[in-house]
């Protein structure tokens, strides 16, 4: 069984044709031009039709819970996609799996990393309705604490006393917000000023900034740390990290038929930190998860 530590999210990606699906107790039909989410964490069902085409992107589930608030609540189509996002979102990934099924692409560590912060975006305009259960009002106050944490990555001093201050809120209440996803305000503070340095870092092959003035810019006070944090997640040294894809072989994308579904993955925080594209094991036109 998946545990939580390695746990994925399946993006899927329906080219042609249709498939339908459940979990916890939802159900329905995804089309061409959508897509659905789904968690390795618990039993779910896949069908389609003899004619469909489908992509299946596994994300890690520690990236998207680093981006978006409330992970959960987005699976198995609970909340209406947005239109243009989602033909943005399918248009990108078919692109991408076509453009590189020969070679990796230049930058694949830039490239995935944009790719898992664009699905978490598009996830994140789903249309929540006009609800104003108490739980969708937890989930707006999230978003408007996390717009505060990204921005403010930099300051050193960001605490949870500053963070619960800028909503006028109780530390008590601030904690239990960020029990909802399983995880402590310090450590998806954490977790953002590691992905935020990750970004920096390759996006700057040639090294102009120094690892040092990268940990300072994300809000760390000490190199060491950062350093070990920075391994820790992403299995990958920081002064490393801008190399690894040219030291990397990686794998050409595919995409199947529904009677040979594989999976792409985009998981930067696993083979040296590398973010790659792999063909999962094939899977039958019925899939039971």
């Amino acid at each position: 069984m998946t545990s939580v530590f390695d746990a994925c999210y399946v993006l899927v990606l329906p080219l042609t044709g249709s498939v339908a699906f459940s979990q916890d107790g939802r159900s329905g039909i995804a089309r061409s031009g959508e897509y659905l989410l789904l968690s390795e964490l618990a039993f779910y069902e896949l069908s389609s039709d003899k004619n469909a085409r489908l992509l299946l992107v596994r994300v890690p589930a520690s990236e998207l819970r680093g981006r978006l608030v409330s992970i959960e609540d987005h699976v198995s189509r609970r909340f209406k996609p947005n239109e243009q996002m989602t033909r943005l979102l399918a248009g990108m990934i078919r692109s991408v799996a076509e453009l590189f099924i020969d070679c990796p692409p230049p930058n694949p560590q830039a490239l995935a990393t944009e790719i898992i912060s664009f699905v978490a975006l598009t996830i994140g305009s789903e249309d929540r309705g006009a609800a104003t259960d108490v739980r969708n009002a937890r989930y707006h106050l999230r978003r408007r604490i996390v717009d505060f944490i990204e921005s403010h990555l930099g300051d050193q001093s960001l605490s949870p006393k500053k963070i619960a201050a800028s909503s006028r809120i109780s530390l008590s209440y601030l904690y239990s917000l960020f029990n909802d996803n399983e995880t402590t305000v310090n450590q998806f503070v954490q977790t953002k000023r590691l992905q935020r340095a990750y970004e920096i870092l390759v996006a700057d092959p040639k090294g102009h900034r120094t690892v040092s003035e990268v940990a300072y810019e994300v809000g760390f006070k000490n190199v060491s740390h950062f350093s070990r944090c920075f391994s820790r997640h992403f299995k990958v040294a920081p002064r490393d990290v801008r190399q690894t894809h040219n030291a990397s072989a990686h794998p050409r994308p595919e995409s199947h038929s529904a009677k040979n579904v594989a999976a792409p993955r985009i998981a930067p925080s696993s083979r040296l930190g590398s973010p790659y594209w792999d063909a999962d094991e094939r899977r039958p036109l019925h899939e039971t998860v």
